[in-house]
């Protein structure tokens, strides 16, 4: 297993938002969390990927438990958020750049990175123009590229669908299928969209109200 989660529990206050979830995701699989906003989907992510601490249970990445070496997560993980992050004024091959050198990538290993994640998300011919002049769908492949920069074991996509047009929703798609095909990379596929996780995962867990309710 490259994923196994064990009572995962996130609560705010009086709030409990994800209840004692357990999961696992095998190597080489796509795993899908189907459910509506608001059901603990980011939630979950989040406290795998070290944006927020779980309040009670753990997991384990790749042999490192989320609670006490995170830091060895992190190197093997991959984090596309539903926001966008990257800089509007720079380029997509500068963002790339940047993201990569963060992961501690540098010289011709950073150049061959970058170019070979432009080349999944098919934007090699507008790598060079500032990110602000992308439309909405082309923003979440250069979104996914960013997270994909350091070639993580397990990718994290939080819902990278969202407000993309048609024709960027089956660039996503054939990018999530190549990765996996062609890479044997592990994903964690985030969703309220019933058709995108039939198309795209080997095995789904529902999530509503922080709990799963069927696998």
């Amino acid at each position: 297993m490259i994923l196994e989660v064990k009572d995962l529990r996130k609560k705010y206050g009086d709030h409990e938002v994800v209840k004692g979830i357990s999961f696992s995701v095998k190597e080489g699989e796509v795993f899908g969390l189907l459910g509506p906003n608001g059901a603990g989907k980011t939630q979950t992510i989040s406290m795998l990927t070290g944006v927020v601490e779980p309040t009670g249970g753990t997991a384990v990445i790749g042999g490192y438990d989320i609670r006490q070496q995170m830091n060895q997560v992190k190197k093997i993980n991959g984090l596309v958020p539903q926001d966008l992050a990257l800089y509007p004024t720079l380029s997509a091959r500068a963002n790339l750049n940047f993201f990569g050198r963060i992961y501690g990538l540098r010289g011709k290993a950073l150049k061959e990175r970058v170019e070979d994640v432009l080349r999944i998300v098919a934007l090699t011919d507008r790598a060079d123009e500032p990110v602000e002049n992308y439309s909405g769908g082309m923003k979440r492949r250069v979104n996914i590229a960013a997270g994909l920069v350091h070639h993580p074991r397990l990718l994290f996509l939080d819902e990278p669908t969202v407000g993309v047009d048609p024709q960027s929703r089956n660039h996503i798609f054939e990018s999530v299928q190549r990765l996996n095909r062609e890479r044997g990379m592990s994903i964690v596929y985030t969703s309220h969209y019933m058709e995108e996780v039939e198309l795209l995962c080997d095995r789904v867990a529902i999530i509503d109200n922080g709990e799963i309710i069927a696998l």
